[in-house]
């Protein structure tokens, strides 16, 4: 397996001690002042949305930049930037499952229990032919369960997937959208067992990862947001919002990825809580995934606003266009 396009499948301490011949030495390797500036040009190339392939051509570099950079995230108590990272580092994981040759061997080392079984039916008749299609891996219902919960993708809906004794079959394109999903939940379930280091060296790095929240926070101003957005906001300062109304700015915030401190800051200005609610709204607002905003059909029919585009896609075109004239 090739550690260097898959880190998260190794344990940084063990690593380290096997590499360094003793105890503790991620220790030792928390104190890097190279590894460390790997680890901070880690984070902000994630943040900027383009995480290259590789970040270094040593496998050493890889695993350690890659757990440190996580790790100063954890220590710097950021949901924020933490979530954004995790999401930049499973889609590059995702560019090389798409061509990797042992995906079996990737999911068992996630957890996900796989079976050597295919089930063939007919899928197209054409002029008389029949083609057949194949679906040669399967995933028992329980394990297809837990990772794909947390998807919105209507590819990974039970629903929607050949399901038979007890398993749920799939072509190689679905299994690796599995193997995403799984990734990201094997990364934050790992990022929990693992200690943070104690440093001079490494408590830096968590203070330039605090430094760079507050600039990322403060980037988020209220010209980015939708039409939409603006007005709920600006009808709560007249008025006491609607449950329906509350969802979709609060639904909003969570897809988007919006700053704890701009979120408690904003329920506290509309007066949809107090200061410290607000805070303590904001952090469990954090580790919500799944809910969206209303489609602009229900929208509409819910007399909230009329929009022409998705509120989140709208709300990250007008992003990427700020960000590719900065790059001009």
């Amino acid at each position: 397996m090739n550690l260097k396009k898959y880190p998260y499948l190794v344990d940084p301490w063990s690593y380290a001690s096997l590499k360094l011949g003793f105890e503790r030495a991620f220790e030792t390797i928390a104190g890097d002042e190279h590894l460390l500036s790997l680890a901070l040009k880690r984070i902000n190339l994630a943040v900027e949305g383009k995480l290259p392939d590789e970040i270094s051509a040593s496998t050493e570099e890889e695993v350690f930049s890659f757990w440190l950079s996580l790790l100063s995230l954890k220590a710097s108590g950021s949901i924020y930037l933490l979530n954004r990272v995790v999401d930049v580092e499973v889609e590059r994981a995702k560019r090389f499952l798409e061509d990797e040759d042992d995906l079996v061997g990737i999911a068992r080392s996630l957890g996900v229990r796989v079976e050597s079984k295919s089930i063939s039916f007919p899928w197209v008749v054409e002029k008389g032919r029949v083609t057949y299609r194949v679906l040669d891996i399967a995933v028992p219902v329980g394990d297809f369960l837990r990772y794909a919960s947390g998807s919105k993708l209507e590819e990974l809906r039970l629903v929607n997937n050949f399901v038979k004794g007890g398993y749920v079959f799939l072509e190689r394109r679905r299994f690796i959208k599995l193997l995403v999903e799984a990734s990201r939940r094997f990364i934050l379930d790992s990022l929990k067992a693992v200690e943070a280091p104690e440093t001079p060296a490494f408590e830096k790095l968590v203070k330039e990862v605090r430094e760079l929240e507050v600039r990322e926070s403060s980037g988020l101003r209220e010209e980015f947001l939708p039409e939409c957005i603006r007005q709920i906001i600006s009808r709560s300062l007249a008025r006491r919002l609607s449950d329906e109304e509350v969802y979709v700015l609060l639904s909003f915030l969570s897809a988007i990825g919006a700053p704890g401190e701009y979120v408690s800051r904003l329920l506290s200005t509309i007066g949809l809580a107090g200061e410290d609610r607000a805070v303590v709204v904001a952090e469990s607002l954090a580790r919500i995934k799944g809910y969206t905003p209303f489609k602009c059909e229900e929208l509409k029919a819910r007399g909230i606003c009329d929009c022409e585009e998705d509120l989140v896609k709208e709300y990250m075109s007008r992003v990427r266009r700020r960000r590719a004239r900065r790059r001009v």
